[in-house]
Parts: C-alpha cells; sequence; structure tokens
C-alpha cells in the first residue's frame, strides 16, 4: 500500500516583481520521506518552505493538503518570543492543544475530550528529555527565551519540532549554530521520526545520510531525484542533458510547424490564410522547456608562504572571564604543514583559544609565541577578516590595488555596484564570500579560520574545501563540517572541561564528542623541536629535488604529504630569496616619491617618460615645455607623476585624458597669499559713460 501524500504542490508559479522563483513547479511529501531542498542562496527556497507551510501565497497552481495534515515549520535562525523555556516547549505539544480545546467543547462531548487529554499526557515526560537532547538543561528552562542566544534559540525551536507530533517537519538551516555533538544528535532524530520531513541544509554529512529524496531549485526551475544524496550527484549531469534535449525537440517542431506553407492546391486565399493560423496556433501550444542554467564552478586558490619548522608554541596558558575558568593547563605545539581542527561544544572556549595563540588577547598566565618570520592570517565567524563600515571595495583596494581588487571581488560574483556597500549590510553569505574573496589574496604561512563555511552555499562550500586541501601553508580552522574537517584536516584538537587535548583520528573526536570512550594524547606534538641548519650550509636545490620525489611515493598519509607539501614551499621561498640577494637587479628609475603610502617611479629616456606603481602605470612624451601622458592609472600613480613632472622636472603643463594640469595651479596650495592692499590706495575701475572714450 503506498504511503499517504501528505502535502502535494502543483503547476505552481511564485513571482517577486519582475523576478520568478518557481515555473509550473511540482513537489510532494509523503509519509515516511525525507526529501532535502538544494540549491543556490537566493533561488528561493524558503519561499517554498514558506508556501508548503501555509505562510505564502502563489501566483498559479495549487497546493493540496490532505485532512488533518499538521504542519511544522522551523524558519532559518529562529527566535522564539513570549514565555520561558519550558512554557513554548509544552505549548508545541499535541498535549497542550487538546487541554486548550476543554474549554470550547460541549457538556456532552467532555468526557470524550478529558479520554483524549488522558490519552497524550505521555507528552508531559517528554518534554524534559527532549530539551535535554538539545543541550536546553533544568537551568535553562525558566528562563524568558527572549534571554536566550542565537543557538539556543535554534535548539529550542528544533525541540519545539520534535515535540509537536506533526506528520511533517520543515526545518530550513537547522544546523546553524549547532555545534558538532547537537548536529550528530539531530541526525540521529531525524532518521528515527516516522513522518514526513522536508529539509534546507548545506551539511553534507547531514544530507548524505539522511535524505530520500532531492530536490533542486534553480532558475524557477524545481526537479526531483528519489534515491539519496549520492544519487543526486550522479544524476546531476543526466538531468541537463534530458532538459536540453527536450528544449531542442520542441524548439525544432516549433520552427518547422511556423515554416511550413499552406497547401496552395486548396482554392482560395482565406482557406490558406486560415491554415496558416492553425500552424500557428499549434506552434504556440507547444511548450519547451527553459534551459538549465549552466552548471557554476567557483574559482578559489589560496597562496602561502614559508615558515620555520616549528610555527607556534603555548605553554601552560591560562585564560579566564571573571570567576568562569575558560582554559588552563593548555600546551601545545603547531609544525609547519599542520592541518588542525579545533572541534568542541559551543561555548567550551574555540575562538578565546584562537585568539590568544594570535595575540589578539592576553592570558591570564602562560606563554605563547608564534615563531618571528610566520605571517598570520585570520578571518573570524561574523566578519571574516572585514571592517564592518568600510566599503567593501575601499578595503581591497587598499590591500591589494584597484586592478587586483576588481579581479578577486568579481570572482566571488561581486559586481560593481556592490562594490561600495559596507560589509555591515551584507548577508550572511554575502560576507562569507567577501571573506573567500579576501583569503585568495593573501599569502599568510599560519590560516586561522573561525567557522569559515557559515552560509556558504555547496558549490562554494567544495570550492573552498579544494582550496583548502591544495593550501601549501600550515592551517588551524574550527569547523562543524563533518565532511570538510574529515577531508582537510591532519589533526584533530578537542577542548574537554578547558583543557586542551588531541584525538588520533576524526573517529576518536567524534566519539569523545557523543560521550563515547575516546583515545587521547598530547597536543604539545608528537615530534621533538629541531632547529633547522642555517641555509647558507644546505644544498637547498638537492633538498628540493628530494621532497619532489618523496611527494611521489604512493603510500604517504594526508598528513605527512601536507608537511611536504609546506617543507617544499617553505624551501622554495628560501631559494627564491637567494636568488633575489645574488642575481636580481631592480629595475633603474630616475625619481622614486611616496605618495598616499604607495611608492611612484619615474624613469626617462629621449624625452620618453614612463611612470608606475604597485597599481598601474603611465606613459609621457615631452613636447616642448609640456608633457603629455598616457594610459589608465589610479588616483595615486598620476598624483606621484605630477609631483614628479612639477617639483622634479620643472614641467609648466602636463595633460592626460583631455584633461590639463597647469603647474601654478599645482603650486598654488603650497604658496603664501600676497597681503591685501589697503582699501584706500585702490581705485576702483568705473565704466566709461556711453559716448566717451
Amino acid at each position: 500500500m503506498a504511503a499517504p501524500v501528505y502535502l502535494r504542490l502543483l503547476e505552481a508559479e511564485k513571482h517577486f516583481g519582475e523576478r520568478k522563483l518557481l515555473s509550473r513547479a511540482s513537489f510532494r511529501l509523503s509519509r515516511g520521506e525525507k526529501a532535502v531542498l538544494i540549491g543556490p542562496n537566493g533561488a528561493g527556497k524558503t519561499t517554498l518552505f514558506r508556501i508548503l507551510a501555509g505562510r505564502e501565497s502563489l501566483d498559479g497552481g495549487r497546493l493540496e493538503r490532505l485532512g488533518g495534515t499538521r504542519v511544522f515549520y522551523l524558519p532559518q535562525d529562529f527566535r522564539p518570543k513570549g514565555g520561558s523555556v519550558w512554557e513554548l516547549a509544552y505549548r508545541s505539544t499535541p498535549l497542550w492543544a487538546a487541554e486548550q480545546a476543554l474549554g470550547r467543547v460541549l457538556p456532552e462531548e467532555s468526557a470524550a475530550a478529558w479520554e483524549r487529554v488522558r490519552e497524550l499526557s505521555f507528552w508531559k515526560g517528554r518534554i524534559g528529555r527532549t530539551l535535554a537532547d538539545f543541550g536546553l538543561g533544568q537551568e535553562l528552562w525558566e528562563r524568558e527565551v527572549s534571554g536566550l542566544s542565537g543557538g539556543e534559540g535554534v535548539r529550542l525551536g528544533l525541540a519545539m519540532a520534535f515535540l509537536s507530533g506533526a506528520e511533517v517537519l520543515l526545518l530550513d538551516e537547522p544546523t546553524t549554530h549547532l555545534d558538532l555533538r547537537m548536529r550528530l544528535r539531530l541526525e540521529e532524530l531525524l532518521l528515527a521520526y516516522p513522518g514526513a520531513l522536508g529539509l534546507i541544509s548545506h551539511d553534507r554529512a547531514l544530507v548524505g545520510r539522511v535524505a530520500s529524496t532531492v530536490y533542486h531549485l534553480e532558475a524557477a526551475q524545481l526537479i526531483r531525484v528519489a534515491g539519496g544524496y549520492a544519487t543526486y550527484l550522479q544524476e546531476k549531469e543526466r538531468i541537463q542533458r534530458t532538459v536540453e534535449k527536450a528544449r531542442k525537440e520542441a524548439e525544432k517542431e516549433r520552427a518547422r510547424l511556423l515554416e511550413a506553407l499552406p497547401d496552395r492546391r486548396r482554392p482560395g486565399q482565406d482557406r490558406r490564410r486560415a491554415q496558416k493560423a492553425q500552424l500557428e496556433q499549434r506552434a504556440e501550444r507547444i511548450e519547451a522547456p527553459d534551459p538549465l542554467p549552466p552548471e557554476r564552478r567557483w574559482s578559489l586558490e589560496i597562496a602561502a608562504e614559508g615558515t620555520p619548522r616549528l610555527v607556534a608554541e603555548v605553554r601552560d596558558l591560562e585564560k579566564r572571564y571573571g570567576e568562569q575558568p575558560v582554559l588552563h593547563g593548555v600546551n601545545l605545539r603547531v609544525f609547519r604543514g599542520d592541518r588542525i581542527a579545533l572541534l568542541g561544544p559551543n561555548g567550551a572556549g574555540k575562538t578565546t583559544l584562537l585568539r590568544l595563540l594570535l595575540g589578539r588577547e592576553w592570558p591570564d598566565a602562560g606563554e605563547r609565541e608564534v615563531m618571528p618570520g610566520v605571517r598570520t592570517a585570520y578571518l573570524d565567524q561574523h566578519l571574516h577578516g572585514l571592517e564592518p563600515d568600510k566599503s567593501l571595495f575601499e578595503q581591497f583596494r587598499e590591500r591589494f590595488g584597484e586592478a587586483r581588487a576588481a579581479v578577486m571581488l568579481g570572482r566571488m560574483r561581486f559586481r560593481p555596484p556592490h562594490w561600495f556597500d559596507p560589509p555591515s549590510r551584507f548577508s550572511g553569505g554575502e560576507r562569507a564570500r567577501a571573506g573567500l574573496a579576501l583569503l585568495s589574496g593573501l599569502r599568510a604561512g599560519l590560516l586561522v579560520l573561525d567557522e569559515p563555511t557559515n552560509h556558504l552555499e555547496l558549490e562554494l562550500l567544495e570550492a573552498l574545501e579544494r582550496a583548502l586541501i591544495d593550501y601549501p601553508g600550515t592551517l588551524l580552522f574550527v569547523s562543524h563540517d563533518r565532511a570538510l574537517v574529515q577531508k582537510v584536516a591532519t589533526r584533530f584538537w578537542g577542548i574537554e572541561g578547558g583543557r586542551l587535548v588531541e584525538y588520533p583520528s576524526y573517529r576518536e573526536a567524534e566519539a569523545a564528542m557523543l560521550g563515547k570512550p575516546a583515545l587521547r594524547q598530547n597536543p604539545y606534538g608528537e615530534l621533538p623541536y629541531e632547529p633547522e641548519a642555517p641555509a647558507q650550509d644546505r644544498d637547498l636545490e638537492a633538498e628540493r629535488l628530494a621532497l619532489r620525489e618523496r611527494l611521489d611515493h604512493p603510500g604517504l598519509s594526508e598528513r605527512e604529504r601536507a608537511r611536504l607539501r609546506a617543507d617544499l614551499q617553505a624551501l622554495e621561498d628560501e631559494l627564491h630569496q637567494r636568488y633575489a640577494a645574488e642575481f636580481y637587479q631592480p629595475h633603474p628609475y630616475r625619481h622614486a616619491v611616496m605618495q598616499g603610502g604607495v611608492p611612484v617611479f619615474a624613469d626617462v629616456e629621449l624625452d620618453l617618460w614612463h611612470f608606475w606603481s604597485r597599481e598601474g602605470s603611465l606613459t609621457g612624451e615631452r613636447a616642448g615645455g609640456a608633457v603629455l601622458l598616457a594610459g589608465e592609472a589610479p588616483r595615486r600613480t598620476l598624483q606621484g607623476a605630477l609631483r614628479i613632472l612639477f617639483e622634479l622636472e620643472d614641467a609648466g603643463l602636463v595633460t592626460h585624458q583631455g584633461k590639463t594640469y597647469e603647474r601654478s595651479a599645482y603650486e598654488r596650495p603650497f604658496t603664501r597669499p600676497s597681503a591685501p592692499t589697503p582699501r584706500r590706495h585702490r581705485q576702483r575701475r568705473r565704466k566709461p559713460r556711453a559716448g566717451t572714450v
């Protein structure tokens, strides 16, 4: 017997202004089915869930709901209101609804209503267990929900969903703010849920284990793939080919009908005109599916510079906030090429440890040291290394120059109208993309990332994963994305009761997060620190060849391969510095000035000028007392060129792109104005009268 269909969407149409979100979309959700909705940010996934929950109307088509079906919708970043934690949990149960119905029934129906309340009384015992499942202990039950943190609010929303007894759960990004332990617990509850489930999530491990059906929404087209996430990944290309073939066949048939000529053997012009109109009507009735958008490939590459073998060290670190101890007795070593995942529940002190290691906070006791010559980069979990109130393009232009900033932002799909907005106005996904754009321009030997995957769509998350795997430096990161941690990390740290421990594998780390027996070891490092010999005493070329040969060995572990890549990067940096010192001669220049923090250089040969900076260059030709400048250059490069010409080369006139710059106007701000002429010595020049000379 087929499972009943709780929700069905037929020929659905939805627009926001001129933008189409759904076009003839079909959706169904049956008992026991667990459907995951996938698509890029902004495609309309949340809107579709709001339609299924009855909170949004359709512009066309219809929504069918099986009689008596209850739907619980948990929006993204849920913020509960009104009452205590226990009250909201209790109100979400069928027991509370039955108790409220007692006051509305007729006297002759009260016995049945009371019987219904007694049947549902078991829900009262489930409330405490469900709240505890989501980390909401008894100390929080009487707290007003307005005082909950964002993560606590999401966990209360999930507890309310599982206490609702609804036949259908619609959960929009429920893993936001959840740590690894909570995600694993949520996964178990979702798998055991007997009703129907609709889920929007970027957690690939969760989606891969839970989904029995995948819907893909993009460019207003909703496509269903039965068989789970792995099947969906295999079917994506086939779906693209099928839709494209159907579209071409429909367009070919439409063109054939429009090009067909009426039968000239039939007498009468009116009959031929009618036949032509009939062919056109048949062509109009042929509906060709819209082409699917091409698969988007994000391009992301993270460069690094070499570091010493020992990158950072911490000894006996202590940190407390007020009377609350956060970290104590922390000892660690970070070696070149390590890829360390820092795991633990929310509030354990992971972000605090990162900030202490980088010197952004001071410890109460102990020592920390990032070794000399190690360049660090830190992307926090909220602003991703950006200044909140400064325009995005200005931040990138100051760091990387105008031309490079435009390329980096364009690669992350930021268009010029969006460049001049500050990150404080961005959505979470936009800030995450801007942070990745910044990451692509840094050359840090030690990269520290705090929750870099928040709000990233799947395609961009996979691009970040590939970039981190190929990153040749040293990496320390916090992430609750299990797929990313397992593919990227080679060392696994955890914070347990304020102490830092290391797990020998991800499996042991996951067991520890779930409270199961797990092996632990000392994060101070499994290798004794041995200082490296001076570069002049080593044959760097021979060492580089040996490292390349070792990298080709098939039996290497991921940790060994990562460390060898980092060793090779450091060795090549040393080689480049040695070659630069021995062979490199800087490009000759005649003048150099500092303009707005940017050095601008100039050289001249046979009255032909060349001006350049790291931001751009200009060429010039002297014609008499004037210099004609050509080329596109940022403002500071042009100002530096004018300064050289007017102050150092005594040019009187400069032209550039139709504008003329005079030396007298340039010097005016630097000269002292002459004293005004006394009024009694001034002679007013009178206008001559008409008829006079």
